[in-house]
């Protein structure tokens, strides 16, 4: 039975995965998903992940957006451990310039409506490329269940993550690289751009798909993480 991580993206938890991990699991792949806690910089959140891993056991990973960091990073540790890699909707580089500021105003609004306000004032028009209040509300959701604290955490370990193409650029790992062509977060121009980085990457584009194609096109991204993953027993 091959193992199969799946790390969430910001105020996420294994509901963003729930269709993908249902699919692989029955696929006969043994699927554990990251659940952040409070955990402010990547390595102490990778030590984390590989504690739900058997020590020395292979293992695969799928992960959305903030979660392709923590990926990075365990890439960095035990690269010899890992065998295929799928990123979703993420991206490689360094914060931007303004990115702490604009992520503290972020958490001060938080702070002072709740987290479920912030996902629907601030990021109701870029996180899906088509209204939806149902997959609306399960993001409002999961951001409501993370909790100011571990969204805090979060916002840490964005502001402090390397810039990783030159760790992409040696990477020999089969790497799925996916994303929806109307993200405007992690845009189709980054994951070109790592993909190009990437010499053993394919690189798909989720039509019809923002920020979180894995919910808006579930159907889609699975059928393409059954192809590149396989059935357990070609893993």
């Amino acid at each position: 039975m091959s193992n199969l991580l799946f790390i969430p993206g910001t105020l996420c938890n294994s509901a963003v995965f729930s269709d993908q991990i249902t699919t692989l699991t029955n696929a006969g792949h043994h699927c554990v998903t990251l659940a952040y806690d409070l955990h402010n910089n990547l390595s102490d959140i990778a030590e984390h992940a590989l504690s739900l891993i058997a020590p020395h056991e292979q293992f695969n990973i799928c992960a959305f957006s903030m979660g392709g960091m923590v990926a990075f990073e365990l890439l960095t540790r035990v690269p010899q451990r890992i065998d295929r890699i799928a990123l979703l909707d993420s991206n490689a580089h360094a914060d931007k310039p303004q990115g702490r500021t604009v992520r503290n105003e972020h958490l001060s609004y938080a702070i002072e409506h709740g987290l479920d306000t912030l996902i629907y004032d601030y990021f109701s028009s870029v996180y899906l490329r088509s209204p939806n209040d149902k997959l609306m509300n399960l993001i409002a959701q999961m951001a409501k269940d993370t909790g100011i604290a571990r969204y805090k955490a979060q916002l840490e370990i964005l502001a402090t993550r390397p810039d990783s193409s030159e760790l992409l650029a040696n990477c020999a790992h089969p790497m799925l690289i996916m994303g929806g062509c109307d993200d405007v977060l992690c845009p189709p121009s980054e994951q070109q751009r790592m993909h190009q980085l990437a010499a053993n990457s394919e690189l798909v584009l989720i039509e019809k798909a923002g920020h979180f194609a894995m919910l808006e096109q579930s159907d889609k991204v699975n059928l393409h993480l059954y192809n590149f993953f396989g059935g357990a027993a070609h893993a």
